[in-house]
C-alpha cells in the first residue's frame, strides 16, 4: 500500500499550486490489489469525482482515469504512480496503523501504511519500507522503497514499534527442521544460564551493580501542549471551530502556537526509567509521563499571552470563521458578540499529547528515533505529591540479558520509609544526568548511553510521600531508582534545588501500589 498526500503545502506528494487548494487537501491510497481510494481531508473548497463532491473524511473508490478535481485544479494521472508489478510474489501483507493493514500496529511514529511484507514464489520473504520514521531489521535501518530480505526470527521495528512476525498471518516457509536443533540448544542454554546467574548474582542472591546499571534506561519523549477553554460557546455550534489549540517549538526554537508537523515541532524532554519486572514494565516519574502538567511559569505565561492576543486580534482566521457563520445564519450577530465576550473571559485549560516516548538501553548506540525502544505510559499516580508513573515497552517483554542479569525487582522493594534513618544509611542512585533537550535536537548522533552512579544519604526524616537526599541531582536524573546496600528499591528521584546538594525521592511504596493495580498479568 502507498499513501499520497495532495495539497498546496510543499511537503505533499502531489503539490497543487492554487490558492483555492488547502494545505492538505486530500489523500490517495494505492492498495496492494490495485484499487485506489480517495479521501477529502476537510478542504475548504472541496474534492470532486466526475464533477460530484465527495464527503470529507469518507474514502471513496475511484479508477485510474476518472475525472478528479481538487477545488479548481484537475488531477493529472501522470503524477500518480502506476501499480507495482507483484507477479513475482504469492502473498503481500501491509503493516501500519490503519485498519486496512494485515498487520496493524499503533504508535504516534507509525505511518498509516508504514511498510509492506512480500512473500516470493521462491519462498523468500522481503520487507519494503515506505514510511516517514523508518524501519529497522535486526537493529539496522533499511533503505526506503528497497526490498530487504527477512526471516521469521528477524527483529522488525517500524517507527520504533516492534512487529510480532511470529504471531502474524504471514505464510512463512516451513521451519520444522529446526525443532530438533532447538531442543538441543535449549538444554545447553539452561546449563549456561545456571553458571551465568551464579557469576552475576554470586552467593548473595542480589543483582550486581553492573546488572542494575544495565537495567536502567534513558527516556526520550516528544510531546505537544494543548489548550482548551472551559467555556467555549462556539464548539459544536460552528463547523470547523477549533476545540483545542496546539503549542510546540517553532523554527526559531521558541514556544509557539501552530500546526503540528507544519509550523511547529514537538517539545522534547529526557529522564531515567528502570525495569521492575520481566514484562517490560519500568518505573519513572509522573512528570515524565505528563510533562505538560509541570510547565515552568514562563511557559504558562507565554501560552496565556498568546491566547489573549489571538482572541483580541480582529484580523484572524478565527474572526473570519465567525463572520462567515453570521452571514450563513448559523449564529446571530448579537449572540456572536455575547459569546465571543464569554470566550475572552473564559479560563484556559492546559493539557497535552505524547507524540512519542522511548528508551535507550544502557550501552546501546542510536542515531535516530527509530533506534529507540518504544514504550507507552501505563499508569500515573494522579497526585503531584506522588511523583511516580509506570511505563512499559510496547513489546511487553524485558530484554533477556536484563532479566538474566537481574533487575530492580519491585516485589522485593523496601516499602517502609520510616526505616530510612537520616545520615545513618548509605543509598545509591543510578541515572542519566543531562539537561533537558528541546524538540527533535535531543537525539545525539551515535551516542552510547551509560548511566551515572551516585552515593547519597537521607538528610531528613521521610514523610508519607517523599524523603530528602543529600545529593546533587540535575536534569535527566529524574526517574532514577534509589536503592539500599542490599540493592532493594527505596525510592524514585524526582527533583532538586538547582545548584545545591538537596534532592528529593518519592517513596517506593507509591510505585509499588501503582504497579500492583496496573501490572501485566497472564
Amino acid at each position: 500500500m502507498r499513501l499520497l498526500k495532495i495539497g498546496r503545502d510543499a511537503s505533499c506528494d502531489i503539490v497543487l499550486y492554487s490558492e483555492g487548494v488547502s494545505s492538505l487537501h486530500a489523500e490517495l491510497t494505492l492498495l496492494n490489489n490495485g484499487d485506489i481510494q480517495l479521501e477529502d481531508k476537510g478542504s475548504r473548497n472541496g474534492t470532486f469525482v466526475m464533477n460530484q463532491p465527495i464527503k470529507p473524511g469518507k474514502p471513496v473508490n475511484i479508477r485510474r482515469g476518472d475525472a478528479v478535481r481538487f477545488a479548481d485544479v484537475e488531477l493529472q494521472w501522470s503524477q500518480v504512480p502506476m501499480p507495482e508489478d507483484n507477479s513475482a510474489y504469492k502473498a503481500i501483507y501491509g503493516i501500519g496503523s490503519h485498519f486496512n493493514n494485515d498487520i496493524q500496529i499503533s504508535g504516534n511514529t507509525v505511518s498509516r501504511y508504514h511498510a509492506t511484507i512480500k512473500v516470493g514464489r521462491d519462498g523468500k520473504v522481503y520487507i519494503v519500507d515506505h514510511s516517514k520514521n523508518g524501519t529497522t531489521v535486526d537493529g539496522h535501518k533499511i533503505a526506503s522503497n528497497v526490498p530487504t530480505r527477512i526471516k521469521k526470527s528477524s527483529a522488525v521495528v517500524c517507527g520504533g514499534v516492534p512487529v510480532n512476525l511470529k504471531a502474524s498471518a504471514i505464510q512463512w516457509p516451513s521451519e520444522s527442521w529446526k525443532m530438533i536443533l532447538g531442543v538441543a540448544a535449549s538444554l545447553l542454554v539452561l546449563v549456561g544460564v545456571g553458571f551465568g546467574l551464579y557469576s552475576v548474582l554470586g552467593n548473595s542472591g542480589k543483582p550486581s551493580m553492573k546488572a542494575l546499571e544495565k537495567a536502567t534506561a534513558c527516556v526520550f519523549e516528544q510531546y505537544y501542549i494543548q489548550v482548551t477553554y472551559k467555556d467555549d460557546p462556539f464548539v459544536g455550534k460552528i463547523a470547523s471551530w477549533p476545540e483545542k489549540w496546539t503549542f510546540g517549538i517553532d523554527s526559531k526554537g521558541n514556544l509557539s502556537l501552530g500546526t503540528p508537523g507544519s509550523t511547529i515541532s514537538p517539545l522534547g524532554a529526557r529522564g531515567t526509567a528502570f525495569f521492575i519486572s520481566k514484562d517490560g514494565e519500568m518505573g519513572t516519574n509522573r512528570h515524565i509521563a505528563l510533562p505538560w502538567e509541570y510547565l515552568t511559569d514562563d511557559a504558562v505565561e507565554t501560552i496565556k499571552q498568546t491566547m489573549e492576543k489571538l482572541l483580541n486580534n480582529r484580523n484572524t482566521d478565527l474572526v473570519r470563521l465567525l463572520n462567515n457563520a453570521i452571514e450563513a445564519g448559523v449564529v446571530s450577530s448579537s449572540d456572536a458578540v455575547a459569546w465571543y465576550s464569554r470566550l475572552q473571559k473564559s479560563e484556559i485549560v492546559i493539557s497535552g499529547s505524547m507524540e512519542y516516548i522511548g528508551v535507550a538501553l544502557t550501552g546501546t548506540n542510536f542515531t535516530t528515533i527509530a533506534d529507540l525502544y518504544s514504550c507507552q505510559v501505563i499508569a500515573e499516580s494522579g497526585d503531584p505529591l506522588k511523583d511516580v508513573s509506570l511505563i512499559r515497552l510496547n513489546s511487553k517483554k524485558t530484554p533477556d540479558d536484563i532479566v538474566n542479569g537481574g533487575f530492580f525487582d519491585i516485589e522485593k522493594a523496601r516499602l517502609d520509609e520510616t526505616s530510612l534513618i537520616p545520615q545513618e544509611e548509605e543509598l545509591t542512585t543510578i541515572g542519566y544526568p543531562s539537561e533537558f533537550g528541546t524538540g527533535l535536537n535531543m537525539i545525539a548522533k551515535g551516542t552510547e548511553y551509560l548511566p551515572t552512579v551516585h552515593r547519597t544519604y537521607v538528610s531528613k526524616t521521610p514523610d508519607d510521600n517523599m524523603f530528602q537526599l543529600q545529593s546533587n541531582v540535575v536534569g535527566g536524573q529524574s526517574g532514577s531508582p534509589i536503592i539500599d546496600k542490599d540493592h532493594r528499591l527505596v525510592g524514585v528521584v524526582f527533583g532538586s534545588f538547582r545548584g545545591t546538594e538537596v534532592a528529593y525521592g518519592c517513596n517506593i511504596k507509591h510505585l509499588k501500589e501503582l504497579y500492583d493495580k496496573n501490572k501485566a498479568r497472564n
